[in-house]
């Protein structure tokens, strides 16, 4: 994607993940591929609901600060993803309420309970918690991407999801967000089932 596009639209995703409180206050960072082997993530400190565009830092996906704002102290995780599969074009690292419910209690968002989760997210990788921000943790999302997984929970942060595209990632994280909260409700019910290998081969996207 071009550079002038790209910065548009992670502004507008910017705005709808503030909005729909996946990303509150100043806390987590959106990034996306850019042309000649960039990207653009939002900078340290700054709201997602009122970020500019001139304030997206530009790099190297070898993490070189071309231009603007100084970028977030996890960018080395969404370099990481860009850099371990071509075909992801955009990451984004949410602290939305739900997931984070189960990220905070430590336990696992099994995907093998609906079809929809399952085919759209695969299995949710899992990632230990390690101080945010720091080498040891960048490490421990780096190994989690290689297993090409395009969500992954951070015990007690928030999770990571990308796509192929910002608009992808972000129907991505919708979804893994509106399954937690199923999963939590499932509880009152005596806890979500689990589809069986054999009806979890019969599935098919849609």
């Amino acid at each position: 994607m071009r550079e002038a596009e790209a910065r548009e639209v992670l502004i507008e995703y910017c705005r709808s993940l503030y909005d729909k409180g996946y990303v509150p206050g100043i806390d987590g960072n959106v990034s996306v591929r850019v042309d000649g082997g960039k990207a653009l993530i939002t900078p340290a400190g700054v709201c997602k609901g009122a970020v500019a565009e001139e304030e997206l830092a530009l790099l190297s996906l070898s993490g070189e600060h071309i231009s603007g704002n100084k970028p977030s102290s996890e960018t080395p995780m969404h370099l990481a993803a860009l850099r371990t599969d071509n075909n992801v074009g955009a990451v984004i690292h949410a602290h939305s309420p739900n997931i984070g419910a189960f990220a905070l209690a430590g336990k696992p968002i099994d995907t093998r309970c609906a079809p929809f989760a399952y085919i759209h997210l695969g299995i949710a990788q899992e990632v230990p918690y390690i101080t945010p921000g720091s080498r040891e943790f960048h490490d421990a999302v780096e190994k989690a991407l290689k297993e090409r997984a395009h969500a992954l929970l951070l015990f007690g942060h928030g999770s990571l999801v990308m796509g192929r595209d910002i608009g992808e990632a972000f129907n991505k994280l919708d979804l893994f967000e509106a399954y937690a909260g199923m999963l939590l409700r499932a509880q009152l019910l005596g806890g979500a089932k689990t589809l069986t290998n054999e009806e979890l081969k019969q599935v098919k996207g849609g």
